[in-house]
C-alpha cells in the first residue's frame, strides 16, 4: 500500500483509455449510454452472472471474449436489462455491437456490450444508435469517467469510480474502475456492472486468473437482498500504454498489480453495499472461529441475508438473538455455549448468552453508528469469512415494489 498513489475519480487516469456518458432517449433526463475505448485493442477477461436466466449481452459478450480475449470499446446502456427477450435480445445486443464497431471503427469482435435495467423489454435500438453516434464524436477527445458513471447508474444514489497508480522501474502503471448497482444483489456476482482498466501489459490468461481471484475477494463478499441478477459482468481490459509488462504471474510486478487490484474492487465493493437501495447503514459481518472458511462464509451470509436481521440494523434495535437464530438456522455446525458476538466493540453475547454488565444503553448507541462491525467468534476452529451488507429500510420495498 505504501507504495500506491489513491487517485482522484476513476477512468480517466489510465493512460490510452477514454470513456464518456450521454442521454439518448431511454430513460428521462438522465444519461443511459456509455462507452469505454481503448486507443488500440486491450488484453481482457471478465467474469459474469451464474444466473441461469443470463441476459442478451452477458451471452455476446462472453462468445466475443471467449474468441478474442481481447477488447477494444464496452458500450453499456441503462434503463434497459435485455434479459428474458429470447432470440431477438441477442440479435439486437449484435447489433449494438456491429453499430458500435461501424461508428468507432474498430473490430466488431473487439466490442463488448452491457446492459441494465427493467428485465423484459427490447432495446430501443433507435435511439441507442443515435448515442452511439454522439459518443464516437465526442470520443477519444471528450472525455469523463464520472458522466460514463452516471450512464450505467439504475437505483444507484452515487456514481461509484476508483482509481491508483504505483511506480515500477521508473514507471507508472495506472488503474481505474467503475461501477454500479444498489439492489437484487447476491453473488455471484450482484445486481452489477463494472468495468476496470489498466495500462499494465498483460497477458490474457494472467489477466483472467487474476480478476477471478479479485472478484472472489470483493464482489462475492457482498450482499444487499439476496437476489443474483440476470445480467452481472465484470470486465478489465489492459493496454499495456504504460511500458510495464507481466507475462507470467510469477513476474514481480505482478504481486503489485494484483493488491491494488484487489483493493480496487475491495473498494468498489463496499459502495454497493453503502448504496444498498434505501440503505442507511453499511454493515460488515463477520464470522470467525468456524470449523471451515467454508463454513464461516455460510454462517456470514446466512446473518447477512436475514430480514429479521437486517429490519433491526434499520430500527437501530440491538436484537442479537436474531443473529443467533440466523447462525443456529444456517447448517453450520456450531456449539451455542461458546458463541461470543460484539457490534462496533461492544460485546454483547458471551457463551451463548447476553454479556454480563452492557446496559441495553451501550447497545443501542453502538447500533445507532452509520458504519457497523458485527464479529460473530463460534470458538470452534480457525475459519473466517467477512460479508459486506447493508440494513433494510422502507426505502427499499418502496423502491422495488415500483421498480418497472
Amino acid at each position: 500500500m505504501e507504495s500506491w498513489k489513491i487517485l482522484e475519480g476513476g477512468l480517466d487516469n489510465v493512460s490510452g483509455f477514454s470513456s464518456y456518458g450521454v442521454h439518448c432517449g431511454i430513460k428521462k433526463g438522465k444519461n443511459d449510454l456509455a462507452a469505454i475505448l481503448s486507443d488500440t485493442p486491450a488484453a481482457a477477461a471478465g467474469v459474469f452472472t451464474q444466473n441461469r436466466v443470463s441476459a442478451a449481452p452477458v451471452l455476446v459478450t462472453r462468445e466475443h471474449l471467449l474468441k478474442e480475449r481481447k477488447l477494444q470499446l464496452v458500450v453499456a446502456n441503462s434503463g434497459v436489462a435485455n434479459a428474458c427477450t429470447g432470440e431477438r435480445g441477442i440479435e439486437d445486443a449484435r447489433k449494438v455491437a456491429d453499430l458500435a464497431a461501424r461508428y468507432f471503427k474498430v473490430d466488431h469482435r473487439l466490442v463488448a456490450v452491457a446492459s441494465t435495467g427493467v428485465i423484459g423489454e427490447f432495446l430501443p435500438l433507435t435511439k441507442i444508435e443515435k448515442g452511439i453516434e454522439e459518443l464516437s464524436q465526442l470520443l477519444p477527445v471528450k472525455k469523463s469517467s464520472r458522466e460514463a458513471t452516471k450512464a450505467i447508474m439504475t437505483t444507484d444514489t452515487f456514481p461509484k469510480e476508483r482509481a491508483l497508480s504505483f511506480s515500477w522501474e521508473g514507471k507508472t502503471v495506472h488503474l481505474g474502475g467503475i461501477a454500479k448497482g444498489s439492489g437484487m444483489i447476491k453473488p455471484n456476482l450482484a445486481t452489477m456492472l463494472s468495468f476496470i482498466v489498466t495500462d499494465l501489459g498483460i497477458d490474457a490468461l494472467v489477466l483472467d486468473q487474476v480478476l477471478k481471484e479479485a472478484v472472489n475477494q470483493s464482489f462475492n463478499r457482498v450482499t444487499v437482498d439476496g437476489d443474483t441478477s440476470t445480467n452481472d459482468m465484470v470486465l478489465i481490459l489492459a493496454n499495456g500504454k504504460s511500458g510495464v509488462e507481466v507475462k507470467k504471474s510469477n513476474d514481480p510486478v505482478f504481486s503489485i498489480f494484483r493488491e491494488a487490484l484487489f483493493w480496487l474492487t475491495q473498494e468498489l465493493a463496499r459502495d454497493l453495499a453503502r448504496d444498498g437501495e434505501g440503505a442507511t447503514k453499511f454493515v460488515e459481518i463477520i464470522v470467525r472461529g468456524a470449523r471451515t472458511k467454508e463454513e464461516a462464509q455460510k454462517g456470514a451470509f446466512t446473518v447477512a441475508e436475514s430480514p429479521l436481521v437486517k429490519t433491526a440494523l434499520f430500527g437501530e434495535d440491538p436484537n442479537w438473538g436474531r443473529i443467533m437464530a440466523a447462525l443456529g438456522r444456517s447448517g453450520i455446525e456450531m456449539i451455542p455455549d461458546k458463541v461470543s458476538l460484539e457490534v462496533n466493540g461492544v460485546t454483547l453475547v458471551e457463551g451463548g448468552m447476553k454479556a454480563k454488565g452492557v446496559e441495553r444503553e451501550e447497545a443501542q448507541e453502538a447500533m445507532k453508528k452509520k458504519e457497523l462491525k458485527i464479529i460473530v467468534d463460534l470458538g470452534i476452529g480457525e475459519g473466517e469469512f467477512e460479508v459486506w451488507t447493508c440494513d433494510l429500510s422502507l426505502e427499499y420495498v418502496r423502491i422495488n415494489s415500483h421498480y418497472s
